[in-house]
């Protein structure tokens, strides 16, 4: 019943942003409109500095989060901070009955008309060509490879990443589910310098996002992803004309959120009934939340936590089958779980094999006389 509920990787030194950037012959390779790499910003656009260069800049991300990051950078290309070469973003992989799944970052890309490139890892000849690109900045939100040292230094050390949490807490690959799995009531937005080291780069800027107790981690990434967004438009103009003063992260409050799996998804009912619902709402859309009754997995899609009179955890009490319980929750007819402390009311759930419905459908379903079945 109970899954496992946390490690870290290495330092690089980190070159801090020339209030200028280098000039480079313009590459034929990723030739876009609007001049070469020593393209002159021009002093009425927004951000840009009286005088200085475009840096030829490539952007990496995969997920939906990383989606409105490329579009901020697409908008600080149209106005002439940055000049954007390339995307890279991970391989298409096998999704729903087997088909090829696009990252959404690319799909976004190429609907742009961008370069895409796809290396499975960013080493030997797919490093050299990335290199190759002559980049000289560099700007990534959960792209899901650590970026090499080589490339960072290809790029003379200008490289920002756009990280869903208040850094130094949360470094890692799920911070938004580790974050309502532990019952933060805020998060935020960091953008700090990239390095080589996982999420351990000098602070440039956070921004503070309030944790809603219903939201799920889908819908509180999304919210994230606008302000990393936001502050992509408003901040990188300035690291790159070197107006931002970086911080180094604080030894203190490090924690990691490492990826959780399906494993991580099953609900242990002797858990207190707020902890159970957590895990609900910071694994939706994925992995999913799951338990089994009658031997079968019932993922739970959505639940709310409830009081109720003390029972045996893991309790199910379908609804109002029982009047004893109408004090406490009314007329629903929607199962109940009992937990260690409160009950869990299951509002949506998905058998196994069948399509998602509510709780209170799939109660009217089951057969049996007794309304409180072990789950």
């Amino acid at each position: 019943m109970h899954a496992p509920r946390d490690g870290p990787p290495r330092g690089h030194p980190v070159r801090r942003p020339a209030a200028v950037a280098r000039g480079r012959p313009l590459s034929c390779r990723a030739a876009r409109p609007g001049g070469g790499a020593a393209a002159r910003v021009r002093s009425a656009s927004p951000g840009a500095r009286a005088v200085g260069l475009v840096p030829r800049t490539v952007f990496l991300g995969t997920p939906e989060f990383a989606v409105v990051s490329l579009d901020a950078l697409e908008q600080l290309a149209g106005a002439g901070v940055v000049r954007l070469i390339a995307v890279v973003t991970q391989p298409d992989r096998p999704g729903h009955r087997g088909r090829l799944t696009l990252p959404p970052v690319k799909v976004r890309a190429l609907a742009s008309g961008l370069e895409v490139l796809q290396p499975e890892r960013l080493r030997g000849h797919d490093l050299d060509a990335m290199i190759a690109l002559e980049p000289e900045l560099l700007v990534w939100a959960a792209y899901g490879n650590l970026i090499p040292a080589a490339l960072i230094d290809a790029a003379s050390g200008r490289a920002v990443n756009v990280h869903a949490s208040l850094l130094p807490r949360w470094r890692g690959a799920a911070p938004v589910a580790h974050a309502i799995l532990a019952g933060d009531l805020e998060t935020g937005v960091t953008l700090m310098e990239g390095t080589p080291e996982l999420d351990a780069g000098p602070i440039l800027v956070r921004e503070r996002v309030r944790i809603d107790p219903r939201e799920t981690a889908g819908e509180l990434s999304e919210r994230l992803a606008q302000a990393g967004a936001a502050l992509l438009r408003r901040e990188l103009p300035r690291y790159i004309g070197g107006e931002l003063e970086a911080e180094p992260q604080p030894a203190d409050g490090v924690t990691w959120a490492r990826k959780l799996t399906t494993a991580d998804g099953e609900l242990v009912w002797s858990e207190p009934a707020e902890a159970v619902g957590r895990r609900v709402r910071a694994l939706r859309p994925e992995p999913g939340a799951w338990t089994t009754f009658r031997g079968q997995r019932i993922g739970v899609l959505a639940a709310t936590v409830l009081g109720g009179p003390p029972r045996q955890d893991g309790t199910l009490v379908l609804g109002r089958s029982d009047p004893a319980y109408v004090p406490y929750w009314g007329a629903s007819r929607a199962p109940h779980v009992a937990c260690g402390a409160g009950w869990l009311r299951l509002d949506v759930v998905k058998p196994a094999g069948r399509r998602a419905m509510s709780g209170e459908d799939w109660a009217n379903g089951l057969r049996g006389d007794d309304p409180r079945v072990p789950c």
